[in-house]
């Protein structure tokens, strides 16, 4: 009898593939949780110390750069992604964070969030500021346009909206109090916006235009500005990603003077004035860069604890960001693995299949005598004798059709994954659907309305796929194949297949008529009784093209031998693309 393969290639294959599915985890929980932790972002001055935030913590610096206190975010209840961060007393913070705005008691160790009209709860970025007596909050809500400010009551102690700025805003960025003046980093109109209050409460607005000759192609986008004691104005501008900015000097009437070059890759969150030094701080490379009045690069902000624990965060970051191709990577590795186990078990050769004419039994019983037939000189020819079906009459009609509910269980895995997708994608657009305009569709032009809902519109578009799909696997529990040992006739839905059998090429995964394909197996499952369909229609059909094998170009050769002009035209077509491919990669 013919050796059965070892069950333990068997369970490695199942151990491998269960390994794979953990990493396809790991890579998509790592996008989700991703990006962190942040580098230094936030400087935020008060009194004679500097605070700032860092992977993970709230950092205190004394005007030398000696770490005085650090406080970690999940003692105040802070995620690791607020956006905004100001002092306005010794022990007193404001920041937003998780969409809303809080104010936080060092003290006692508490963050209790301020209730503000207007403000959606989407996650989304926000550059807050307060007064020094905490009496008005500005708020730059990006995603949606506007500047919204807010006053307290001098009764109830709430804040209510005094007034909402959006004329001319597309995407403000931070601000920034000069008097009776606020300045906005008006960054997707690439200009500093100067809005001056008048006595009836009407706003003045006055642009100032970023341009330079040294700004690096692209880079027009301010989102971060800090005044010097001389007035000037340091102002961040990026790129589209928001991203390896210049430091552009503007002068006290604000027209750009010079560009002071940074480092060439480089993701600065913010600017501040501390000391009579300029400090930058840069998320992506985790350092607080720090430069004199004139423009000139000192050495980096902070003691050598912490550009230790820096360094190391900034390991951690890099091996966070290899983690993809890592993942990537080893999946390769264990589907080769994965392969040669599924050889090993025999998997395969479902795939590659037996030769249909060949009676199982028959095969077994051969496999069984030679293994107990004696050996050697003496030893007798072996006669085997094998019991066929009787013969059908030529004209009589034979038919088989799929088994039912042989592609249930593969419709009701895509209709789980279609619901996993459609999740996915509500999701994506719920969140996205206020950064839509965060881009001007071209300089000074909003997006039209129509677009978010054609952004909305395209990703519902990989469902129709998958609709498809089904509806094609609930058909082919349809088919129907007959023969009269002349010709061969098939259904399949709504399409009628026929053809004269010495005109027809059978696979053991399909049945090729024509240019039309009736598949037999989905995926090394058979749609049939593979018995009957051998009694029945295959052995009727001696004069019948068979192919064993779908490793074997039998549906090439049909195509050009058997399928008429149009077959030769596919032929060649890919032929020719093949080799155009080729060329390419060769050139």
């Amino acid at each position: 009898m013919a050796s059965q393969p070892p069950s333990g290639y068997r369970w490695g294959l199942r151990a491998v593939i269960a390994l794979q599915c953990l990493l396809i985890f790991a890579f998509v929980y790592q996008g989700l949780s991703a990006p962190g932790p942040f580098g230094p972002r936030l400087p935020a001055v008060q009194g004679d110390t500097l605070w700032l935030e860092s992977h993970g913590a709230l950092h205190q610096f004394d005007a030398n750069g000696r770490r005085l206190q650090q406080i970690p975010l999940r003692d105040l209840k802070i995620s690791d992604g607020p956006t905004s961060l100001q002092f306005t007393q010794a022990q007193v913070f404001w920041v937003h964070d998780d969409s809303r705005v809080h104010r936080c008691d060092l003290q006692q160790r508490q963050c209790l969030p301020v209730e503000l009209a207007g403000l959606d709860s989407r996650r989304s970025y926000r550059w807050v500021r307060v007064s020094d007596d905490e009496s008005e909050i500005i708020v730059s809500d990006a995603s949606h346009h506007r500047v919204l400010v807010y006053r307290r009551d001098a009764v109830t102690a709430a804040y209510t909206l005094a007034r909402t700025e959006t004329e001319g805003l597309r995407f403000p960025n931070q601000t920034l109090q000069v008097g009776p003046s606020m300045w906005v980093a008006n960054t997707n109109r690439h200009e500093i916006l100067q809005l001056h209050t008048g006595p009836d409460g009407k706003a003045a607005r006055q642009p100032h235009t970023i341009t330079h000759p040294d700004l690096r192609p692209g880079r027009s986008f301010p989102f971060a500005m800090a005044q010097d004691p001389r007035g000037q104005l340091w102002v961040l501008v990026a790129g589209p990603n928001m991203q390896n900015a210049d430091l552009l000097i503007m002068n006290p009437q604000l027209r750009p003077e010079r560009v002071i070059p940074l480092a060439p890759k480089q993701d600065p969150n913010a600017i501040t004035l501390f000391q009579q030094h300029m400090l930058l701080t840069d998320m992506s490379n985790f350092l607080v860069r720090r430069l004199d009045l004139y423009g000139r690069v000192l050495g980096p902000f902070g003691d050598a604890s912490f550009q230790a624990e820096l360094e190391a965060a900034r390991n951690q970051a890099q091996w966070s960001r290899r983690l993809p191709t890592l993942l990537m990577s080893s999946i390769g590795v264990l589907l080769l693995v994965a392969l040669w186990l599924a050889w090993k078990a025999g998997e395969l050769r479902q795939l590659r299949g037996t030769a249909w004419r060949t009676d199982p039994a028959a095969t077994a019983a051969e496999d069984e005598d030679d293994d107990t037939a004696p050996t050697g000189p003496s030893a007798a020819p072996t006669v085997t004798t094998t019991t066929t079906a009787p013969a059908l009459e030529r004209g009589q009609v034979t038919m088989v059709k799929a088994l039912p509910g042989s592609t249930r269980t593969r419709r009701r895995m895509l209709l789980v994954t279609d619901a996993v997708v459609l999740l996915a994608i509500g999701a994506l657009v719920y969140w996205a659907w206020p950064q839509f305009y965060q881009h001007d569709c071209a300089p000074g032009k909003a997006c039209a309305p129509w677009m978010p809902y054609a952004f909305a519109t395209l990703a519902l578009l990989p469902l129709i796929p998958s609709i498809a799909v089904r509806r094609r696997l609930k058909a082919l529990e349809s088919i129907r194949i007959g023969t009269d040992g002349e010709q061969v006739q098939a259904r399949v839905g709504k399409k009628h297949y026929q053809a004269p059998a010495d005109q027809v090429t059978c696979t053991r995964q399909q049945l090729l008529i024509g240019l039309g394909t009736v598949p037999l197996r989905l995926n090394g499952q058979a749609l049939f009784d593979e018995e009957a369909l051998r009694h029945n229609i295959i052995n009727r059909l001696p004069q019948m093209h068979m192919a064993d094998s779908p490793w074997h170009p039998g549906w090439l050769v049909h195509y050009w031998k058997r399928g008429g002009w149009r077959g030769r035209a596919i032929v060649i077509g890919m032929g020719a693309l093949c080799g155009l491919w080729l060329g390419l990669m060769l050139r």
